[in-house]
């Protein structure tokens, strides 16, 4: 958020309201060279402060200011970008130069270190094409960057893994970070609906000269005391909003110390596996954290994986092609849902129990499994859980 002296400072979180309000007025600046995330603004409270034409010349000057700062984060690109392939090494791979890379990016020291990966997708045309900053991975690394930008950590990194996929390191001075206002020098920054830097102006003046605006991808944040920022969940869907075609997948790991920042990425892109599986077409944002139980762990495990399993174990019940094959696969499920309870199954089948028995003896016989078994029992209920989703019927 740029503002004159006079201007009193906005927040990242705030920016949106202020320029989707009904008072003041607002004005694009545009800027070929960066994501639809990383848009900036110009804003004045006042409407009738300055001339339309000359919202316009102050508009042009700031798009140059955003284009050049662009061009000038080489530096900051290149230490992100090694930071990142040291981190996408095996577990404890090359220690002293992740401690090295860590220092370069300002991130070395003691904290709660958090790691985040994220993709970006057109929904229903397998992938955004172009090419640069309005690519995939450049609108990824964008949102990321204006992410970073709200949930303002003391330190960050923002930059892309060797694969391509954008990723950020955050680091807090304390174990259990408390929540805070930031201005976080980044790629991205404060935004509108995700998508919009507010550069705020008064009497149509840009607050600083273009040299004082920070530099790319390393952050550093500095905190008010005052205001609170969003969490993750709200700001990934705060991002979403800016660009509806577009489906934002992001996962995230954590770590109590740098020598964990190999495992942090690789909880982070197994989230973001599950954020892909539970949500293709919409954005969503998935914390390893909250994957604690075996629906939501299996979700992390590739496609292809996932039904090369479930057709190992089900056997010939694993297409369901005929009613019969339907209707063992249904009462397994019934059956492992009420717990091998064979009178609850039957009661919410609405069959004779001795039905059920002849059926819980059919899916032994086609899977060789024994249903009396905890093993055999849990085998094919991860099986059941790794089916491919079947689309909805009209």
């Amino acid at each position: 958020v740029a503002a004159t002296e006079e201007a009193a400072p906005v927040p990242a979180h705030e920016a949106p309201a202020l320029v989707e309000g009904a008072t003041g007025v607002t004005v694009p600046v545009d800027c070929e060279t960066v994501s639809p995330y990383e848009r900036w603004y110009l804003h004045l409270p006042e409407a009738d402060d300055a001339p339309p034409r000359m919202l316009r010349e102050v508009a042009e000057v700031l798009a140059r200011c955003q284009e050049s700062l662009t061009r000038r984060g080489a530096a900051e690109q290149q230490a992100a970008d090694e930071l990142g392939a040291l981190l996408a090494l095996p577990s404890g791979s090359e220690p002293l130069s992740l401690q090295a890379a860590l220092r370069v990016c300002e991130l070395e020291g003691e904290g709660l270190y958090r790691v985040i990966v994220a993709e970006a997708t057109a929904i229903g045309a397998g992938g955004a094409e172009s090419a640069g900053r309005t690519g995939a991975a450049g609108r990824a690394e964008g949102a990321l960057a204006e992410a970073v930008a709200h949930l303002g950590p003391r330190h960050a990194v923002v930059g892309r893994l060797p694969d391509g996929t954008a990723f950020a390191v955050l680091r807090d001075d304390t174990p259990d970070p408390a929540t805070g206002t930031a201005a976080v020098r980044g790629r991205g920054g404060p935004g509108k609906d995700g998508a919009k830097d507010a550069a705020a102006a008064r009497a149509g003046r840009p607050a600083r000269e273009p040299g004082a605006v920070p530099a790319p991808r390393t952050a550093h944040a500095a905190r008010p005391a005052t205001g609170a920022t969003p969490d993750r969940p709200a700001v990934w869907e705060l991002l979403s909003r800016a660009e509806p075609a577009v489906a934002l997948h992001a996962g995230t790991g954590r770590s109590d110390s740098a020598d964990g920042l190999n495992g942090a990425l690789a909880q982070a892109r197994y989230a973001l596996a599950s954020a892909r599986t539970t949500s293709p077409d919409a954005s969503a944002l998935v914390d390893a954290a909250s994957l604690t139980g075996l629906g939501t762990l299996l979700t992390g495990i590739p496609a292809e994986v996932r039904t090369a399993f479930s057709r190992t174990v089900l056997g010939p019940l694993f297409e369901a092609g005929n009613a019969s094959s339907a209707a063992l696969l249904e009462t397994l499920e019934i059956f492992l849902a009420c717990d091998g309870s064979w009178s609850r199954t039957a009661e919410a089948l609405h069959l004779h129990v001795n039905t059920v028995h002849y059926r819980v003896q059919r899916v032994e016989h086609f899977t060789g499994r024994d249903l009396s078994s905890l093993y055999d029992r849990l085998d094919l209920r991860a099986a059941l859980l790794c089916r491919p989703r079947r689309p909805a019927r009209p």
